[in-house]
């Protein structure tokens, strides 16, 4: 739990601003503190923190600056307090270049573990096989999109779309050419969806579609064309392959993540057991909503 906290803090664009801001006075405090206990509590360690801190939101820059700032900081709290050290200049600012460096390093070595928890994050949120979103990249992206359609209302589609005759491909080709079709699946689907939409693989052959600010008019009609696109360029590789997509359009919030995906994932298999390879919808809407639409659609 921490742990998600501190990743999702660390991504926040307001990230960096909020840790500086926070930063300065903490690093104001600590050489204020330095200065008026003249040298004797040591506080080498606390600018250390500040430097771990800046690094780790606001970069290695940042990091760098503030790695300056305490050398320099403390060179002057040195002098200005006469320290013993001061008397042997080389040894004084030998001393001094040393936690330099080692400052820079602290700065250096946590840009870099910054960098890896980063990129390891971002590779944790894709299919490793197809490169698009896997099924926790794909659930951020749903509740991103569940509190946006609390805000403003607007509704939002999702398509549930799994690979009839799917196991007949790995069967006849083996696993590598079940991937080559995932494959191009994944990149057809993107190819052919908005850049607002997600499509994400979802484990096996059932990938899901994420469609922003769509009804289900636009909903079924963008479903229909990826579904036609799909099997136009299987039916020219000669597999036996089809598609069974089940659309769920939300006119009102859904309960949560795994409520949207149940709800396309069983309109998915009406299809299924209707014949495949089409596409189905259904309306998800509140009572009062329900209730409100023949009003609605009589007053029209």
């Amino acid at each position: 739990m921490l742990a998600d906290q501190l990743r999702r803090a660390s991504i926040s664009p307001y990230a960096p601003v909020v840790a500086l801001i926070i930063a300065v006075p903490i690093f104001a405090f600590i050489v204020t503190a330095e200065h008026v206990t003249a040298y004797e509590l040591g506080f080498g360690s606390f600018y250390l923190l500040v430097i771990l801190a800046v690094g780790w939101f606001c970069g290695l820059p940042w990091a760098t600056l503030f790695a300056f700032l305490s050398m320099f900081a403390q060179v002057e709290i040195g002098r200005s307090n006469e320290s013993p050290m001061v008397a042997d200049p080389l040894y004084f600012y030998l001393s001094n270049g040393n936690r330099l460096v080692a400052y820079l390093m602290v700065a250096w070595l946590i840009s870099i573990i910054r960098t890896l928890y980063r990129r390891e994050n971002e590779m944790a949120r894709f299919d490793y096989l197809t490169g698009i979103p896997n099924k926790l990249g794909f659930d951020e992206q749903l509740k991103v999109e569940i509190v946006r359609h609390r805000r403003d209302r607007n509704p939002f589609a999702v398509a549930y779309l799994d690979c009839d005759n799917f196991k007949a491909v790995n069967d006849a080709l083996g696993h590598d050419g079940g991937d080559r079709l995932l494959k191009t699946i994944a990149q057809t689907a993107r190819a052919n969806l908005r850049a607002t939409d997600t499509i994400a693989r979802l484990g096996g052959d059932e990938f899901a579609v994420i469609l922003p600010g769509t009804g289900e008019f636009a909903a079924l009609q963008a479903m229909n064309k990826l579904r036609k696109v799909l099997v136009s360029i299987i039916e020219k590789n000669r597999r036996p392959v089809t598609f069974s997509i089940g659309v769920g359009v939300f006119l009102d919030a859904p309960e949560n993540v795994d409520f949207v995906i149940s709800f396309a994932d069983n309109i998915m298999y009406e299809v299924k057991e209707g014949g495949k390879n089409k596409v189905l919808h259904r309306l998800y809407m509140s009572e009062k909503t329900e209730a409100d639409r023949p009003a609605r659609a009589g007053a029209r």
